[in-house]
């Protein structure tokens, strides 16, 4: 599908419209319920601090930074070439052109933010950039997985309309925690811990680690 956008840039400019207006209309974020405070406690200026990987036009970074102005380190906003053109111009936020799939160059960060970027995806292209992300990982960075993740039963109908249309559009999945932890430790992640800020349509922001080794 991005493939698809990149070379449509007027289709890009409403899908990334649309990502912008639904985060906006919803009352509550991931940043309602995350520690972010207590995690980036003592976090050296020097390091990176936030990345929002596919960031779209950098709402997310802009209110990162609103509710966090005094967090040292540095806020990065990423997007393929025709995104970051438009993005906003965020004063502390550094916009970059990089694709998902390739290696991430800002290495060592506290927080990498992949918000509804995954659910898009077919699971060989989830696992690649999971992959992409693991390797700029530190021993103290934190994953975040902002999605839904379905309960294993009882699925309300908005939420099963929505695993049907990515299945049918974009060979992908909404996925059950179950189902996210197996993907990640594929990859050699694991899934800390499952945040629920909007539990009636089940949008969680998942708190993935590099796998401990012994």
């Amino acid at each position: 599908m991005f493939e698809w956008m990149s070379e449509h840039p007027e289709d890009l400019c409403h899908f990334n419209r649309y990502m912008t207006l639904s985060r906006q209309l919803s009352k509550r974020s991931w940043l309602d319920v995350y520690p972010v405070a207590a995690e980036a406690a003592d976090w050296p200026a020097e390091q990176p601090l936030f990345v929002d990987a596919g960031g779209a036009l950098g709402h997310q970074c802009a209110k990162f930074k609103e509710e966090y102005p005094n967090l040292s380190g540095r806020v990065v906003l990423q997007d393929l070439p025709h995104t970051i053109q438009r993005a906003l111009c965020t004063p502390g936020v550094e916009n970059m052109v990089h694709d998902l799939f390739d290696p991430q160059p800002i290495i060592g960060a506290k927080f990498y933010y992949l918000g509804r970027v995954l659910h898009d995806l077919p699971v060989h292209r989830v696992r690649r950039m999971l992959e992409m992300t693991k390797q700029a990982m530190g021993p103290s960075s934190r994953l975040l997985i902002d999605e839904m993740v379905i309960p294993e039963v009882g699925v309300s109908e908005k939420a099963a309309a929505r695993d049907w249309t990515v299945g049918s559009c974009l060979a992908s999945k909404e996925r059950t925690e179950a189902e996210w932890r197996e993907v990640l430790e594929e990859v050699g992640l694991d899934l800390v811990h499952t945040y629920i800020y909007i539990p009636t349509t089940y949008e969680s922001v998942m708190d993935v680690r590099l796998r401990e080794t012994v």
